[in-house]
């Protein structure tokens, strides 16, 4: 009778001591250098923490504004960003860039080209991050080859805060952080 109770203890409680780890664990990762939520999701502060962007979403009124427009997406990046601008057309973009310091620049890939030429002459330099809407395959291997961190519209909240923190490490690897400029 000890034996039986003994042989039912054991996996109850190895089931309890799983369960445990399961609700209390955060981020663990896994093989490949993949992160691998344990138990809950990835804590916000994980996945955005090195760099806070000066971020503009530009969009001059084209059909494929509301992707750029969702809400979530906005109040994901809001959080994420230091300073977050949403600017419709050439002559906000402008003001943008002369009011203020500007990192990234999320934009429409098919309104790239306008915009890479009003940014050439802004004074903080700011990284294009092109937005595509339902690209082929080929558009989008053309676009990130360009453009290394071309995104899908339809690209995840995380998705989007990685490339933003890639961007920003690019910038930060290009431009001379202002203290260093004044000891060169």
């Amino acid at each position: 009778m000890q034996n039986q109770r003994e042989n039912i203890r054991r996996p109850v409680l190895a089931a309890a001591f799983i369960m445990l780890g399961l609700l209390c664990g955060t981020a663990g990762f896994a093989c490949g250098d993949k992160l691998l939520a344990i138990g809950r999701g990835v804590r916000f502060q994980h996945i955005h923490e090195a760099h806070q962007a000066n971020l503009v979403i530009y969009s001059a009124g084209t059909q494929y504004a509301a992707a750029l427009d969702n809400a979530r997406l906005q109040t994901t990046l809001k959080r994420a960003v230091h300073n977050l601008q949403l600017v419709r057309g050439g002559l906000q973009l402008d003001q943008a860039l002369k009011s203020g310091q500007v990192d990234v620049v999320l934009v429409y890939y098919t309104d790239v080209t306008g915009v890479a030429r009003q940014l050439q002459s802004a004074p903080s330099r700011p990284v294009i991050l092109p937005v595509l809407v339902k690209p082929s395959k080929a558009d989008l291997a053309a676009a990130q080859k360009q453009y290394p961190f071309a995104l899908k519209a339809t690209a995840d909240e995380f998705e989007y805060l990685t490339a933003i923190d890639e961007a920003m490490k690019l910038k930060l690897k290009q431009v001379p952080h202002p203290d260093q400029r004044r000891s060169s």
